[in-house]
Parts: C-alpha cells; sequence; structure tokens
C-alpha cells in the first residue's frame, strides 16, 4: 500500500485562500467612498433688509471694494432684519449662499457685535434653527433706545465651537464675513 504525503494537498489549499483573501482586499480597497470635497465660498456681497414698526422696509446692500452704507434707524424702535450673503463674482449668475448657510445650519452662524450704539439683537422667532434647536441669527429682531451712534460688526462664522457666547473670541470657528456697519439712530 503506497500513502500518499498530504502536504501538496494543504500547500493548494493555503495558496487558494492566499489568492482569495487577496482578491478580496484589493477589491475593497478600491471601494472606498470618494473623499467629499466643500469648497469655500466667495462672499462679496451682503444684504440686509430691514422692516420698522410700521412695516417700512429698507434693504442695505454692501458689495466688495466698497465702503459700507450707513444704517439709520429711530431711537425707541423695533426692527425685523434679515442677512443675506451673495457671491455676485458673475453680474448675470448672482449665487446666494444664504440658501449653503442654512442647508448647513449646525455648522453656522451669524454674530452681531454692537459697538458704542444703543441697540440690542436677538433671534427673531422665526429666525433658522439648527438640529440643537439654536437660532443661527439669519433673522433678528433689532431694538433701539436712545439716539446714539456706534457701529455694527457683522460676522459669519464657519463651524463655531459655540452659539450661546456673547463675544466673538467665545465662539470659536472661522469668520466667513466679518463686516463693519456704522449705526446712526436719531
Amino acid at each position: 500500500m503506497k500513502i500518499q504525503s498530504k502536504e501538496p494537498i494543504l500547500m493548494h489549499w493555503f495558496k487558494s485562500i492566499t489568492v482569495i483573501l487577496l482578491i478580496i482586499i484589493t477589491t475593497n480597497c478600491d471601494k472606498q467612498p470618494p473623499e467629499e470635497i466643500n469648497e469655500e465660498e466667495v462672499i462679496n456681497r451682503v444684504t440686509l433688509v430691514l422692516s420698522d414698526d410700521t412695516n417700512q422696509s429698507e434693504t442695505i446692500t454692501w458689495n466688495l471694494g466698497e465702503n459700507s452704507p450707513t444704517i439709520n434707524l429711530s431711537p425707541n424702535s423695533t426692527y425685523q432684519a434679515t442677512v443675506s450673503f451673495y457671491d455676485a463674482t458673475d453680474p448675470t449668475d448672482i449665487d446666494n449662499i444664504t440658501t449653503e448657510v442654512i442647508n448647513e445650519s449646525d455648522e453656522h452662524f451669524v454674530f452681531y457685535e454692537v459697538a458704542t450704539a444703543a441697540m440690542s439683537i436677538a433671534s427673531a422667532s422665526n429666525d433658522i434653527i439648527d438640529t440643537q434647536g439654536i437660532g443661527i441669527n439669519i433673522k433678528t429682531q433689532w431694538t433701539t433706545s436712545s439716539a446714539s451712534q456706534g457701529t455694527l460688526r457683522i460676522y459669519l462664522i464657519h463651524e463655531p465651537s459655540s452659539k450661546t457666547g456673547s463675544t466673538r473670541s467665545a465662539l470659536g470657528g472661522a469668520s466667513d464675513v466679518e463686516l463693519d456697519f456704522p449705526i446712526i439712530i436719531q
């Protein structure tokens, strides 16, 4: 009786398993999802639409390369304000960046910083809300008190670490927009 060695069978089995594993590994490596590219937006136009207590509205527009227009307000008044951001690089095809800001509300926040003007700004009841229930300040309510003047700085913050801070540095993230408007309350 002749005894056959089991070594060739084991070797053949080992080689087959090795080839199958290599095929599986290389096939899976090729199926990795593509990395998402999120290009930075160009923002070169900002508009503010202000409506006062009597429903009179005014649109204030800033364009890159121009001085910021002065915002004139009345004392002891309340205004509803809506801010919008645009890429107006091609005047025939203006891109409303506000849509992206709203769609990515968890990643954006508009912060208003008032210097010396007698006014306060709060998120409006119809503001855009993120998934944490925080208004992102696209729609705000402005309340003035006495006659005064100062500056309103508007920041569009990308990926803030907090949306509850009272200073720009407390919010973290990067500023996509930082824009000053002179304010006169008279």
